[in-house]
């Protein structure tokens, strides 16, 4: 009987197996946000507002992403599905050992020194460098399947990749803490936040999993009992450190915007924000969604105080913070330009936007990937969708 309708768990039946595959997997995805500080594919708004809070959390999202695969590909395992994939056994060289190695060289640095061009090759370039020292190390390797003819697993993980790059952006989306793309020529087409092309990375991501684990594995297995306690500790003394690191790069230049309530968005006249709070709305979203049509707006304002024309002046400056997560800060900088509203927005072209808040803040780190950010936020603002955002 497969472990899943047995009832087991990797979490309850090997939980210090899983509280290593989690920290690993919080140190694994971390480095790709620090590649992403070069690459500005995508972005997060609405965080949390603190370093402290929003770093936690980050390691604890990161933490999920090795045992989501892990457990996913033992889903995909335990339906039967391609239990065995026949193809031609690879003729493997040291040649093409060399090639693979090389490519796998090329795949990592071509996307640092030209990120608008070969950023698709970050998604494959550590599993080109390991899997030939999988190969000839580790307990399994996908290049001796198919060395002698099967692709099984190989194509197991692959579809595994898909499955949890589907439920990632299925979860994304409706989030209000959400991470956004921004990845070159590939604005238009989009499922959920995700441009369709982008799904074709998730597959080989999941493989380049598998090919580190089993890297990882292949190492653990090579060191004499004293030495695997003393890789422990030093991976548990330098992990942390090493991770935090990261965020102090990465933080500055991804995190676009953070959250704050309705009764701190001060670009909203105080006495309005006051009395907004006071009659139990918390957050812009909740704001939004009870004034969305004509009666909300009228019974929000019987029930406030407010005179009709401030509701709608305060929704239309909620509606900018609230839109594509723009946030408090971004909103202060936009009222600097006479940005009030996303009418006012839709009156911007990318460039432009992008060249003024630049100006503002020139030592913003974040102004690398202005212009594609502000992409972004003008994208859409069409006269209809102004108007239903701003009454």
């Amino acid at each position: 009987m497969n472990r899943r309708l047995s009832g087991r768990s990797l979490l309850r039946d090997r939980p210090w197996h899983f509280a290593w595959l989690a920290g690993a997997s919080a140190l694994w995805w971390t480095s790709f946000e620090l590649i992403d500080v070069r690459l500005g594919n995508w972005y997060y708004v609405m965080c949390l507002p603190t370093r402290a809070l929003r770093w936690g959390a980050g390691a604890l999202a990161f933490a999920s992403v090795l045992p989501g695969i892990v457990e996913t590909l033992e889903l995909v395992e335990n339906s039967g599905w391609w239990r065995s994939v026949r193809v031609r056994p690879l003729a493997w060289t040291r040649g093409k050992e060399r090639a693979v190695i090389a490519l796998g060289l090329l795949s990592f640095a071509l996307p640092l020194v030209w990120p608008a061009v070969f950023f698709p090759l970050t998604w494959g370039s550590f599993a080109l460098l390991l899997e030939p020292w999988n190969r000839r190390h580790a307990r399994h390797s996908f290049l001796r399947d198919l060395e002698v003819g099967e692709a099984g697993a190989f194509c197991r993980t692959l579809v595994a990749g898909l499955v949890c790059g589907a439920l990632w952006e299925t979860w994304n989306y409706w989030a209000r803490m959400k991470w956004i793309y921004t990845v070159p020529g590939f604005e238009g087409m989009k499922l959920f936040e995700m441009p369709l092309a982008g799904f074709l990375g998730f597959p080989p991501f999941a493989v380049e999993c598998l090919v580190i684990l089993r890297f990882m594995g292949g190492l653990r297995d090579r060191l004499s009992p004293a030495g695997a306690v003393r890789a422990r500790w030093t991976a548990g003394l330098l992990g942390p450190p090493a991770m935090i690191g990261m965020f102090a790069v990465a933080d500055p230049v991804l995190v676009d915007s953070v959250y704050m309530p309705l009764a701190g968005l001060d670009v909203i006249a105080p006495e309005t924000r006051g009395r907004l709070a006071s009659g139990g709305l918390v957050s812009a979203e909740q704001f939004l969604r009870a004034t969305r049509d004509p009666e909300g707006r009228s019974a929000l304002a019987a029930r406030t105080g407010l005179a009709p024309a401030e509701v709608d002046a305060a929704r239309a400056r909620a509606a900018l913070v609230a839109y594509r997560g723009l946030g408090l800060d971004r909103a202060r900088q936009l009222e600097e330009l006479g940005i009030r509203t996303l009418a006012d927005l839709a009156r911007w072209t990318p460039e432009a936007l992008a060249a003024a808040l630049a100006a503002q803040r020139p030592a913003d780190p974040r102004n690398p990937f202005l212009e594609r950010r502000a992409r972004i936020w003008t994208s859409g603002l069409d006269a209809g969708a102004t108007a239903r955002a701003g009454r």
